[in-house]
């Protein structure tokens, strides 16, 4: 008689489980051989990373994990610097490598990695004299160097095939080797998609830049990195936000990016500070025959009081607005500031300036008309001018030029209620002025200083306002304000009697005073 059919399913049932326990040992099998092989080759592993790089990678421990897939880890990976660079220093440093291999090419004796994670990698960029790259030789398929290298590359198979990397908690030092620059990116994470060196690779970065002359929190930048060409070529967007600019505190920073060393261009760039914003490009040439600083800045709205002060310095207040066409060369370089050269426009509305005392120098040059009481009644009616040494105006605005350290200009424009005044002079990047107005007064503020005195009649102009050349001269926080000679002399006439002694007093004023301004 046949069995059963209920002992035939048990059977069928017993048989399936058998097999299945015996792929599941197989399996296990498989991925012990496959632990002791990496395990007892791990330089053999080392040689395959290190060929599809160009470049000898050490690491002091090689272990491998079966949990989520096969995973080898590397603990203090060290990987070797380009030879031509003659630097003790490696090129990378890492506490960890994480790698993910796919099992199936690894049977086939092929090395597919889905993925590499770096935590706290130390990665140092060099850029000779020359121009060149420690990184240019990075993917290289030259003969090895040592014997050790030259056996294991034998046997390490097909180059390295990369799925995705991924970089935690970096630190990149990027030095030029004839200006002697560094700079340091830190807290970087990077995310790239099938890394390789024959063409384009989209690449995701966050950092974090901290030097002397910039700061920058929450740096963003998505695009494209390529290795094929001859220089390293970079392209994408870019975020970042906070940050300042040496004392000069900004909210946020987004543009596009294009970098292949040493080039760096910013194009469509906003900063958003002092509660305006900031737009323009710039490109930046660090070497080369085109070595060299240009850009082009447009602002609006930069609220003035809001910039950082020292002391108890009162603030300037205004809003600024300016177009600024500028070119140099590099920062840092020799005579940096005196070779900056440019031209440019700006406008400031409902501002002041503080400690450029007008006023005050209007006052004790016209005290002999005024009579008692004279600056209490001037800065109740005319605070605009008189109010302490501070300047208020509606308007100040002009053109200007950029060459051997200052900025010149031959339109300057001050308006006010009480005044208008135009001029033309310099302001150093040192901070040292050197600027002529002429003082225009409002028709009641004549009326208020002159009155019905004989002076009126050679002090005021054919539009009968008084009218006053004065010079603004020395360092920006507090420079001294006086008047033009000439028109002290004039001051000096109108007070004396007609004739001989009104005469020889004005001439001498003025010889006194014209003295004191040469230069």
């Amino acid at each position: 008689m046949g069995e059963a059919p209920g002992r035939r399913r048990v059977n069928r049932g017993r048989r399936i489980g058998l097999g299945v326990a015996g792929v599941g040992l197989a399996g296990v099998a498989i991925l012990g051989g496959l632990a002791m092989l990496i395990a007892g080759r791990g330089d053999t592993l080392l040689a395959a990373v290190g060929r599809g790089l160009g470049r000898r990678i050490e690491a002091e421990r090689v272990t491998l994990g079966v949990l989520g897939g096969l995973a080898v880890v590397l603990r203090g990976v060290h990987i070797a610097d380009d030879p031509a660079f003659a630097t003790t220093a490696p090129f990378l440093v890492a506490e960890r490598f994480d790698m993910r291999v796919e099992l199936l090419p690894l049977l086939r004796r092929r090395l597919v990695v889905d993925r590499i994670t770096i935590d706290a990698p130390i990665v140092n960029l060099i850029r000779d004299a020359t121009g060149h790259l420690n990184i240019d030789s990075l993917g290289t398929r030259g003969e090895p160097t040592h014997a050790a290298d030259a056996s294991e590359a034998k046997s390490a198979g097909p180059p390295l095939q990369l799925l995705a990397l991924r970089l935690r908690n970096g630190t990149i030092r990027y030095r030029e080797g004839a200006p002697g620059r560094t700079l340091v990116l830190e807290d970087i994470a990077v995310d790239a998609r099938e890394p390789h060196f024959g063409g384009p690779v989209p690449v995701s970065v966050r950092a974090r830049l901290a030097t002397s002359d910039l700061h920058l929190e929450n740096i963003l930048s998505e695009g494209v990195l390529d290795l094929a060409g001859e220089q390293p070529a970079y392209r994408g967007t870019i975020a970042a936000g906070p940050g300042a600019l040496g004392r000069l505190p900004f909210e946020s920073l987004t543009g596009e990016i294009a970098a292949s060393p040493p080039v760096v261009t910013l194009e469509r760039a906003t900063v958003h500070l002092l509660g305006g914003t900031t737009s323009g490009r710039m490109r930046l040439a660090s070497g080369g025959t085109d070595a060299g600083l240009t850009a082009r800045v447009e602002a609006s709205d930069l609220d003035l009081s809001q910039l950082p002060a020292s002391g108890n310095r009162p603030h300037p207040a205004g809003k600024l607005g300016l177009q600024v066409d500028l070119e140099g060369p590099p920062p840092g370089a020799a005579g940096f500031r005196d070779a900056l050269r440019g031209n440019g426009r700006f406008d400031v509305a409902d501002g002041q300036l503080a400690s450029i005392p007008l006023g005050h120098a209007l006052r004790d040059l016209l005290g002999t008309f005024l009579g008692a009481g004279a600056a209490d009644r001037l800065r109740a009616r005319y605070p605009d001018l008189f109010d302490g040494d501070n300047l208020r105006f509606s308007r100040l605005g002009g053109s200007g030029r950029l060459a051997g350290g200052r900025i010149r200009s031959d339109d300057l424009m001050l308006a006010a209620p009480s005044y208008e005044a135009r001029g033309a002079g310099s302001l150093g990047l040192d901070g040292s002025v050197d600027v002529t107005f002429r003082l225009a007064a409002s028709s009641a503020l004549t009326d208020d200083i002159l009155g019905h005195s004989r002076a009126r009649a050679v002090l005021v102009d054919a539009r009968g306002q008084l009218t006053v050349p004065l010079r603004v001269e020395g360092p920006l926080q507090h420079p001294q304000v006086t008047p033009e000679p000439e028109f002290a002399a004039t001051v000096a006439r109108a007070l004396l009697p007609a004739g001989g002694v009104g005469e020889a007093v004005g001439s001498a004023l003025e010889q006194l005073l014209g003295g004191k301004h040469r230069r």
